[in-house]
């Protein structure tokens, strides 16, 4: 596998490792919903759950994406428990 590597890296102009391959792994793993962390542990053999944790990370695209949508929806109405006057809520909290 390992020169398997070495030949795709000299044909493309990159400089990846097995543990780069290994790393993408492990990241989607622990991105999948149907597998749990320990599950991940599990395959990848980590003595600790923490050290596992590390593939836990958001991607910036994730992030984008989940921002995009949260700005999307519409902001929920505000509502007031029966008994209070929204009045005495804008005066304590602006608006």
């Amino acid at each position: 596998m390992r020169r398997v590597l070495q030949r795709a890296n000299e044909r493309l102009g990159t400089n990846w490792s097995l543990h780069d391959l290994r790393h993408t792994a492990a990241a989607r793993m622990a991105a999948d919903p149907a597998l749990t962390l320990p599950e991940v542990q599990a395959v990848l053999r980590h003595r600790q759950l923490s050290t596992t944790t590390r593939y836990l990370q958001p991607r910036v695209e994730e992030l984008h994406d989940k921002l995009a949508e949260h700005y999307s929806r519409p902001r929920p109405q505000q509502s007031f428990t029966p008994g209070y006057d929204p009045e005495d809520f804008r005066t304590v909290f602006g608006g």
